[in-house]
């Protein structure tokens, strides 16, 4: 059985890390700051539609908390822009006489096309993954997962391309932590093919639910596939080509508590960077590479960096905001 050393305790990270830990199978929470002294001083405070949980995951602040071993998974939980250190700081950590680049695995579990790349760089062995996660972390400390009975659901192939035999174990290990697991051999189609549906995070995060922001999400989308007709990239449908049975996967709303937005909106809900540059900027970064226009993502990713500076509250802009900033949708006018 693998030890799996979870780097993040985000919305994401702390989840699988909490249900490793449930279902017995080693696990290591690296947290910093507020969040991480609360866990190691009192545990996740673990929020599930039936009931709460103190899950006591074992949590280190870094590194220098830890001795690698030959047989550690790494999971890279971060989000996209703090992947590049992370990888830095962990890949020439030792196991052994040798590096963790060199001998260990690294799942990949960040939203966007970008962080495979950075972590090949230095990792022989990349497990990209595609995950699917309602979790909610606003509060230090505490994670609140709306879904039953599965908390997630991951998809996982070698990074460019190709399968590994080992995932075939290590997809047992995350089942019995109530994720669903599909291993595929084309990952990166299915990294782009979840970078799609979430390109509407930012507008989650600036503006309230309705038509208006319908529309320029489906704008947005709309762009981002011709911008990939010109790239050459050729997105998976995720919900179509799955062999997954994703009704194991639903809603379930926690009694008491509110539903509150996707992570774009508990970043700016936290007051901390969005991963926005990497998502509807990395729709811009691929136009701009291939001499074809994308002003819709680079208007909105502009727009998430303004109020993130104006420290502008989450869903609080009016569609009046969203009308100047993406002229000509297709949407009721405001009466």
């Amino acid at each position: 059985m693998s030890r799996y050393v979870v780097i993040g305790a985000g919305a994401v990270g702390a989840t699988l890390a909490a249900e490793l830990h449930l279902a017995g199978v080693p696990v290591v929470l690296v947290a910093r700051g507020e969040h991480g002294a609360i866990l190691r001083r009192d545990g996740l405070r673990y929020v599930r539609p039936d009931g709460e949980l103190r899950v006591p995951v074992p949590t280190v602040d870094g590194p220098a908390g830890i001795e690698l071993t030959p047989d550690d998974v790494l999971v890279l939980a971060t989000k996209t822009q703090d992947a590049e250190s992370a990888l830095a700081q962990w890949g020439w950590q030792p196991v052994g006489d040798r590096a963790a680049a060199e001998v260990l695995p690294v799942i990949t579990l960040q939203n966007g096309l970008d962080t495979e790349r950075a972590a090949l760089r230095r990792f022989a062995t990349v497990w990209a993954a595609v995950s699917w996660s309602p979790s909610e972390f606003v509060t230090p400390g505490e994670v609140a997962v709306p879904a039953a009975p599965a908390v997630g659901v991951l998809w996982i192939g070698r990074y460019p391309a190709g399968g590994d035999p080992r995932l075939a174990a290590v997809g047992d290990e995350l089942r019995s932590a109530r994720h669903l697991v599909e291993p595929v051999q084309d990952i990166a189609r299915w990294k782009a093919g979840k970078l799609l549906p979430i390109l509407g995070n930012a507008l989650d995060a600036l503006y309230a639910p309705g038509p208006l922001r319908d529309a320029a999400a489906a704008a947005l989308r709309d762009e981002a596939r011709e911008v990939y007709r010109a790239a050459g990239v050729d997105p998976a449908d995720l919900r179509a080509e799955t062999t997954l049975d994703l009704t194991r996967f639903a809603p379930a709303p926690i009694p008491g508590r509110p539903t509150g937005g996707r992570s774009t909106w508990q970043s700016l809900a936290r007051g901390v960077s969005p991963e926005t540059d990497f998502l509807n900027g990395e729709i811009t970064l691929l136009a701009r590479l291939h001499g074809v226009p994308a002003p819709h993502n680079a208007a909105v990713t502009a727009r998430l960096q303004r109020a993130v500076r104006e420290r502008t509250p989450a869903g609080s802009l009016p569609d009046a905001d969203l009308r100047a900033l993406l002229p000509g949708l297709d949407a009721p006018a405001a009466v």
